[in-house]
């Protein structure tokens, strides 16, 4: 793995993270923005996982020292965001997706109201577009302009059926990463869900911004639409309702288990999606669910009617 490094000696507010892959049409635009930021003090680290375009090159030419590169082989976006929090040193942190776009300013926006609320997590909001005429809100159910403890968050986001998950929407105080030893697990997809528990399970203080700072690009293209990845997709399923179910049962989490089991029973509709319509092997899929996955857990998430047609249908799916 090769590293580019900044000033050691620099004091960081916001360390900004990105892994690219074969990024070359858009990564110029997004570093553009990032490093025209001047009243925060800024790193941004860029993870290339094993481009094979234009990317590497197109990084190496920039000449700011608050750009850090890492180069490895592919590995994944996991690893390559691993790679980054890693080494990094800004007092709190920021992930986006090379493909993305963001407002101007919105660092020092969203550092600022990471220090005034003096929160551990900050979660703002973003636009969702299919377009360039085309944009919607990413959530709209979210408890704007209030504290709330992570387990609490937990607990409204279940009850309200809307979970936003995205990794872009938020801002982390580094040393809460480094108290809870929080990482990605290691898989090709759907693993930014369980950094986002992981995140809320931690309990510490969140707080909820409606502030739109950022587009996310729905692209057509992109791998997670990929025929070939739809297995990769489904395993990835099995094993985040896996970990989900597990932290439910810790003593920590006693408080929030039950929210916690039907979080597991939504992603478990995700997964059943995947396995009617998309998978290729479902003998295979079928098997690692029953070895992974317990029904009994899965009965403790049931809360509804619809949950429990659900439930119904799945059994005569997959046992």
């Amino acid at each position: 793995m090769a590293l580019i490094q900044q000033d050691q000696q620099a004091v960081i507010d916001v360390s900004v993270i990105i892994p690219v892959y074969n990024a070359a049409e858009t990564i110029s635009h997004l570093i553009s923005k990032i490093l025209s930021e001047t009243r925060v003090d800024i790193e941004l680290i860029i993870v290339n996982d094993g481009s094979t375009d234009s990317t590497g090159n197109l990084i190496r030419d920039i000449c700011d020292n608050r750009l850090i590169l890492i180069e490895q082989e592919n590995q994944g976006v996991y690893a390559a965001r691993n790679a980054a929090l890693d080494i990094h040193r800004g007092e709190w942190m920021i992930f986006l997706d090379a493909d993305d776009d963001v407002e101007e300013g919105f660092i020092f926006t969203r550092w600022q109201t990471a220090i005034k609320t003096q929160a551990d997590v900050v979660i703002f909001n973003a636009w969702r577009s299919d377009s360039e005429f085309s944009k919607s809100a990413v959530h709209t159910s979210q408890p704007y302009a209030q504290f709330l403890s992570g387990q609490e968050w937990i607990r409204h986001c279940v009850t309200h059926r809307e979970w936003p998950h995205y990794l872009w929407l938020q801002i982390i105080r580094s040393s809460y990463i480094r108290q809870h030893s929080l990482s990605f697990q290691s898989g090709r997809s759907h693993k930014d869900i369980l950094w986002t528990i992981h995140l809320a399970t931690s309990n510490g203080r969140f707080y909820l911004s409606d502030c739109k700072d950022y587009t996310y690009k729905v692209n057509a293209d992109s791998i997670t639409h990929r025929t070939d990845f739809f297995d990769v997709r489904a395993q990835s399923y099995i094993e985040v309702i896996t970990e989900i179910t597990r932290l439910a049962k810790l003593e920590r989490n006693r408080k929030i288990s039950v929210f916690l089991y039907r979080h597991a029973l939504v992603e478990t509709r995700h997964f059943l999606g995947l396995y009617r319509n998309n998978v290729e092997d479902k003998a295979k899929m079928k098997s690692h669910f029953r070895t992974n996955i317990s029904i009994a857990d899965l009965i403790k998430g049931i809360d509804s009617m619809s949950d429990l047609f659900f439930f119904i249908k799945l059994l005569g799916k997959l046992l």
